[in-house]
């Protein structure tokens, strides 16, 4: 399996182009890419695809900010984005963080775009691992009979891009997250600064059943 092309070069289409013209470029093409009319199952079925996910809004937004291309329900990525929230606040609750003094909103956004972050950085991860196991497949040759060692790292680096793509969906709900939240502000007491006082570095909130280090506690 080599590697993905973008769903925009599938379609034929900028990054930026607009809905309608996304329709007309799938129209266009999907006639020749046809089975019917002389194309193969195959390019239909890759052609289909990419409209399917650049035609749906949220699937479209969540394949530009992580490359997930797989289905997203509204309201599961919703949900599981709201628990991702969730965890961050309990956290807070379950330490001696004195949140009054601290802007929260901000500093669940702060987290949740690091955690974002890790996880694009894992996916990349994954996908050099996946294209490895290929490039070694393709090396290894046997004089007769199945190619064992070769069969062997192809499941391997298909196991591997399969990995890849649930990890885009997790990236996929944390950029939710994100977005939930930009509805969200948080009222806490602002301290006078005096001449001196330098800016106070914002607290890093810690995983589900974790709590925030103590350097991160605001003084």
């Amino acid at each position: 399996m080599g590697e993905k092309r973008s769903l925009y070069v599938e379609l034929g289409v900028d990054p930026d182009t607009s809905a309608a013209e996304i329709d007309k470029a799938y129209r266009q093409k999907a006639r020749k890419a046809h089975p019917d009319t002389g194309g193969s199952s195959a390019a239909f079925h890759t052609l289909a695809h990419a409209y399917d996910v650049l035609s749906d809004p949220d699937r479209r937004k969540a394949y530009d900010e992580t490359g997930y291309e797989g289905e997203l329900i509204a309201e599961n990525i919703a949900a599981r984005a709201m628990e991702r929230i969730h965890e961050l606040v309990a956290s807070v609750l379950d330490s001696e963080l004195p949140f009054e003094s601290v802007d929260l909103v901000a500093a669940i956004r702060d987290t949740l775009t690091k955690q974002k972050a890790e996880i694009a950085v894992g996916v990349k991860k994954l996908e050099r691992q996946a294209k490895r196991a290929e490039l070694m497949a393709a090396r290894f040759r046997k004089n007769s009979g199945d190619n064992f060692i070769r069969g062997l790292l192809e499941r391997r680096a298909a196991d591997t891009r399969q990995s890849a793509e649930k990890t885009r969906h997790e990236e996929a709900v944390f950029a939710k997250a994100i977005e939930l939240l930009a509805d969200y502000s948080f009222e806490h007491e602002k301290p006078a600064k005096r001449p001196t006082d330098a800016a106070a570095p914002r607290p890093a909130l810690s995983r589900a059943g974790e709590h925030p280090a103590a350097g991160s506690q605001a003084k």
